[in-house]
């Protein structure tokens, strides 16, 4: 039987069927990623190690069990009131630790000034001219902070007492810059197998040769991507679920992260972690793991780039590799000489954003001169990556394969 279709029917299918061969390759490519042991061997092989992390790490078990029970009875503020219900907790060494890290208590943020920070940093840094200026800037805009943490009693969050600084540094500094380690080195693959597949299997002439041509990168550089952000997502939840798992923390996923109990160390200086918004725990580790995903597409999109414009697959990780150990020399290099104007241009890149990690959303020391820099370091990068890649696609359609 015939089937007979109306003229705007017609018109419609072939609309739709001249989008098709696009959105049929995306599948297709998607599907190889699916496919290829390697990678999914790669993301279990993470997994594995960041249990090891998170199992290796694991103590004071009884010091958290007594904090979380003291949450619930006596609430999560420092004080008279709180050390008077934390008394009521059955007899224990654990208890008695805790009553003596939280008796007396005041809030270390009355008081503090932030221009003496900025004058502490700049002079133990040996800090000079607009990169000074900026510190500076940077600090007296941090006064509105303090004084909205002070009305929130934000300091006074008892945290894990004594374990805080433990708790935070195991998931903030090891296990998050682990997550966003192997998501980087992933999405990498992901870009580089995608991008050289054809020229490892020898079939790159008679696919460049075809209708659609070196058009099929574009395909590929989508589905590489919803890929490397998939695994990542992926990667990121078992492992904190996995650190939820093994440390049994209840109701310090609530501690404010402006607590006293928490601070930031280097040079002889003891600050406090002071964030530009109202963070608890468990809202900081979801927006760390948020940027996070914009430094994997980051890293993808700089993989991709490196992919089009390489002769081999090894000499474009290598690219990668060598440029990511060079921003490292830079840094340090620049800060040994006092050259602070290059330290801290040099610090706007992926591979320096994703060192400073553990000190995202908060003033950020030395490695900041503006409030949100960590984000504006990521919009930055992504942006430039994004063109950089336009860039080497058209350049990767009109150069000679040969």
């Amino acid at each position: 039987m015939r089937i007979r279709f109306w003229p705007e029917k017609k018109q419609r299918i072939r609309t739709a069927g001249g989008k098709w061969p696009g959105i049929r390759l995306f599948w297709l490519e998607l599907q190889k990623l699916c496919r290829i042991p390697a990678l999914h061997v790669f993301v279990m092989l993470c997994i594995g190690f960041n249990l090891l992390l998170v199992t290796g790490s694991v103590y004071g078990e009884d010091e958290i069990a007594c904090v979380r029970q003291a949450r619930e009875l006596a609430g999560d503020r420092m004080g008279a009131d709180f050390s008077k219900k934390a008394a009521a907790l059955p007899d224990s060494v654990q208890k008695e630790w805790l009553l003596n890290q939280t008796k007396d208590a005041a809030d270390i943020l009355e008081g503090y000034d932030t221009g003496r920070t900025a004058q502490q940093i700049i002079k133990n840094f040996r800090i000079e001219g607009w990169a000074a200026e900026a510190l500076q800037w940077k600090y007296q805009r941090q006064s509105s902070r303090i004084r909205a943490l002070i009305r929130r009693n934000a300091s006074m969050d008892v945290g894990a007492a004594g374990m805080t600084t433990d708790l935070f540094d195991a998931l903030f500094t090891k296990l998050c810059r682990a997550i966003l380690a192997e998501g980087i080195l992933l999405a990498v693959f992901t870009a580089l197998y995608l991008c050289r597949r054809e020229y490892m299997e020898r079939t790159w002439q008679t696919v460049y040769t075809t209708k659609h041509g070196r058009r099929i990168q574009r395909e590929k550089g989508f589905a590489g991507l919803l890929y490397a952000a998939a695994a990542y997502g992926m990667l990121a939840v078992v492992s904190c679920l996995i650190f939820a798992k093994a440390w049994q923390l209840g109701r310090i996923w609530d501690t404010d992260m402006a607590t006293q109990f928490y601070g930031i160390h280097y040079m002889g200086m003891e600050l406090p972690f002071v964030p530009w918004a109202d963070f608890q725990m468990h809202s900081y580790l979801a927006a760390v793991l948020s940027l996070g995903l914009v430094l994997v597409v980051i890293f993808y999109m700089l993989g991709h780039l490196a992919g089009l414009m390489a002769k081999n697959t090894y000499t474009a990780f290598l690219t990668v590799l060598i440029l990511a150990a060079l921003r490292f020399e830079v840094v340090l290099l620049a800060g040994d000489a006092g050259k602070w104007g290059i330290y801290e241009a040099a610090l706007w890149s992926p591979v320096m954003l994703w060192w400073s990690q553990p000190l995202w959303f908060s003033d950020m020391g030395i490695h900041a001169v503006v409030p949100w820099q960590e984000c504006a370091v990521g919009a930055f990068c992504l942006l430039l990556s994004g063109v950089l890649l336009a860039l080497g696609y058209g350049y990767f359609c009109r150069k000679d394969l040969v």
